[in-house]
């Protein structure tokens, strides 16, 4: 209380000083600290500032304080700031992931296969220099910093503000004053290792917290004769702390700026420091609890703040504290189009991806779900925006990172049929002509596969191209439930294709192809022998997909409609059979935790002879090929016939997180004649239960399951995504 006292009375005399010597009111700086999630605790503190009505006059942070400070300093108040943080999704912000549904064809088909990708260069795989480019938190921050796109030096902003970057290339603190305000803050943030730098006027940055994470020095610098700091950076471990890798390397960390902390921490004049129990760097689900205990702590301090702002106004009023409410800018009409970074890209193929209005009176999340569409063609690592005025409207510049390399994906799956498969993809883009993809796949395992595409973009919506494909497949066959059979089926195919998108998210295809399909028999054979097949077939296929996630999407449809004509090679003009293939599954939210996922499956192969590769196969929960239909409680291709219809209803309950249980039932019919269908059908009914996790590397599942077919349970487990 004394030393609170002492304080308040330095500060009187302070002001009855400069009163009397006829200068004006001594300004006010305000430090705000990095810290991470921890940072949001300054939102706290500045709520009790505005409380005690103190005037501040300039604001200085890092990293996260970088972020508070530039919102407080163009105008936000602390309840506008808690409300837009709060309601933040910091897991897709930190992780770079945008809604599937703003995902291409074919990246949503890669990502139910893959897992992680590399870039590759001529001199093999190169890791990213980050974790996470930022492309979310790049155009987050420019969404909630808008009201300064035309203001380039950021001491125009309703309070002169500055924040820290530190050039990792000569190691030197860098203060960002001007230029691009979510450059800056993007370059104060970026945490070596976990965010890639970047890189202004030719620097190239980090976070600048590694350096200077309390600038109070620089606050100083801009002309502040009080200063309030707020240093939510721990004290260094103790020697019993130090008992992990982390705990080391955080210490070694927090040693290089330890020394400048300490000089700027006695530059203050009142120093609140929360100390939030848990929070960290990452802790952001803490948002609640960690923005009060900075208010708490602030609170602490309450007399001498309150002190001094009721001191500032009595001697030198309110008009002289008193700073004009900022009213937030909610759109701008974008007039003018610019792009920079497109090398291998055209203007045209990513204006058709952002597809926005133009011109148009326009608001930040408009530009922010345009661009994740564009970013969703996984062709760049980032793609910004930038604003600046016009005469009589705004230009908007898009700003393109490509991938200057092309990327391996890799994939791995396991199930108790077929042991372990490795899946791999590589794409290269532009090798003739600009909007051109060689995409080559590859998958090592029991049941190996081969293939390439080679598709040129001629308008937005259409891509026409050749793809080719080798499939080895081990199949079986049952009696009684019971494996009797044993062949391995191989076919080649050729395919010319011209393929049409809808905002990616129907896709109709239509080609021509050439087959060659063998099946060699390798156990007792009762009913197939031998068969070798040269085929010329002419197809259509329907695809829509907008289910919000793969695995265990709570939401959307995905539907394949496919229809062959299969013709000899040998005998042009002769369709000996018509080939239908139907798969049809919706998701639909009972209740936050439960989803409801019906479905229908059918196949059906008219013709006088109908060659073995297209009859409908029924059974196992595996998706091997397209011909195969999984059904719970059957053994893989139990039941094969011309024609079967599968009707599918799963009810799927999240548990928690990433955890879930599902309740899967089926009921189907396997027939040769139609006339079977009404007449003497046979139904089979099959139930199981689920354990699903989404991991990383895809859905990892253990299921027991049976049937009427055999009343013979059956246990499956599958790990990553299927290959098909």
């Amino acid at each position: 209380m004394q030393k609170l006292l002492r304080i308040i009375l330095l500060i009187f005399i302070s002001l009855l000083s400069l009163q009397s010597t006829g200068q004006d009111r001594p300004k006010v700086g305000l430090v705000l600290s990095g810290g991470g999630a921890a940072g949001l605790a300054h939102i706290g503190v500045i709520k009790v500032i505005e409380e005690a009505g103190i005037p501040i006059d300039y604001i200085g942070g890092t990293s996260m304080g970088s972020i508070v400070g530039a919102l407080f300093a163009l105008g936000y108040s602390a309840d506008e700031m808690e409300v837009l943080l709060k309601g933040t999704d910091w897991a897709k912000l930190l992780s770079d992931q945008i809604a599937r549904e703003d995902r291409t064809f074919e990246v949503k088909e890669d990502m139910e296969k893959y897992f992680i990708d590399f870039p590759l260069t001529r001199k093999g795989i190169q890791l990213p220099s980050g974790l996470v480019v930022g492309h979310n938190i790049m155009n987050m921050l420019a969404g909630i910093t808008w009201s300064a796109f035309d203001k380039k030096d950021f001491s125009d902003f309703h309070i002169p503000f500055l924040c820290i970057g530190a050039d990792i290339v000569t190691g030197e603190e860098v203060v960002l004053s001007s230029g691009v305000l979510h450059d800056a803050l993007r370059a104060s943030m970026a945490i070596p290792t976990a965010f890639t730098a970047i890189e202004i006027d030719g620097k190239l940055m980090i976070d600048g917290g590694y350096l200077n994470n309390f600038p109070a020095d620089h606050v100083k610098l801009m002309g502040a004769d009080i200063i309030i700091g707020v240093d939510v950076q721990r004290d260094l471990r103790t020697k019993s702390e130090l008992n992990s890798m982390v705990a080391i390397i955080m210490q070694a960390s927090a040693l290089v700026r330890e020394e400048a902390n300490a000089r700027n921490r006695e530059l203050c004049d009142i120093l609140i420091r929360p100390t939030t129990e848990g929070a960290s760097t990452l802790t952001f689900g803490m948002v609640d609890r960690i923005v009060q205990n900075g208010e708490i702590t602030a609170r602490e301090m309450w007399e001498p703040l309150k002190a001094m702002g009721d001191n500032l106004r009595r001697v030198y009023g309110d008009e002289a504290c008193d700073k004009p409410v900022v009213a937030q800018i909610d759109s701008l009409y974008i007039r003018e189009l610019s792009f920079t970074g497109l090398e291998k890209i055209s203007q045209e193929f990513l204006w058709s991806k952002i597809d926005i209005p133009f011109p148009a009176w326009l608001k930040p999340e408009d530009i922010t779900k345009g661009l994740e569409r564009a970013y969703g063609t996984n062709l760049f690592n980032q793609v910004s925006y930038k604003l600046e005025p016009t005469i009589d409207g705004t230009r908007l510049i898009i700003r393109a990172d490509e991938k200057k390399n092309e990327n391996a994906i890799v994939g791995l799956h396991f199930d108790n049929l077929f042991n372990a498969s490795l899946m791999l993809n590589t794409s290269l883009r532009n090798l003739w002509k600009k909007g051109d993809r060689l995409s080559l796949d590859l998958t090592l395992g029991e049941n190996p596969h081969l293939g390439a595409s080679y598709f040129f973009l001629t308008h937005k919506k259409q891509n026409y191209g050749i793809k080719t494909e080798y499939n080895r497949l081990q199949a079986y066959g049952y009696s009684n439930g019971h494996r009797v059979q044993s062949y391995i089926y191989h076919n080649v195919n050729l395919d010319f294709v011209l393929k049409t998108t809808y905002r990616d998210v129907i896709a109709v295809s239509t080609g021509i192809q050439g087959e060659f399909a063998s099946v060699a028999p390798t156990l007792n054979i009762f009913d197939i022998s031998a068969f070798n097949s040269r085929m010329l077939n002419y197809y259509v296929s329907f695809k829509k997909d907008n289910y919000n996630q793969v695995p265990y999407p709570t939401r959307g449809e995905k539907v394949e409609i496919d229809i062959k004509l299969v013709n000899n090679f040998t005998d042009i003009g002769h369709f000996p059979g018509m080939v239908f293939r139907l798969r049809h599954h919706t998701a639909l939210k009972i209740s936050r935790k439960l989803t409801f996922q019906p479905g229908i499956s059918a196949g059906f192969a008219f013709g006088d002879s109908i060659p073995y590769p297209y009859k409908s196969y029924v059974g196992g929960l595996g998706y091997y090929h397209q011909d195969i239909f999984p059904f719970v409680g059957m053994n893989y291709m139990e039941r094969a016939a011309n024609h079967a219809i599968i009707l599918r209803g799963d009810f799927q309950y999240n548990v928690k997180g990433n955890h879930y249980v599902l309740w899967r039932n089926n009921i189907a019919q396997s027939f040769d004649h139609l006339g079977q269908l009404w007449n003497q059908p046979e139904y089979i009914i099959g139930t199981g239960l689920t354990y699903g996790f989404a991991s990383p590397i895809g859905p990892v599942e253990a299921t027991l399951m049976v049937s009427n077919n055999t009343w013979r349970p059956g246990f499956f487990v599958n790990i990553g995504y299927w290959i098909r």
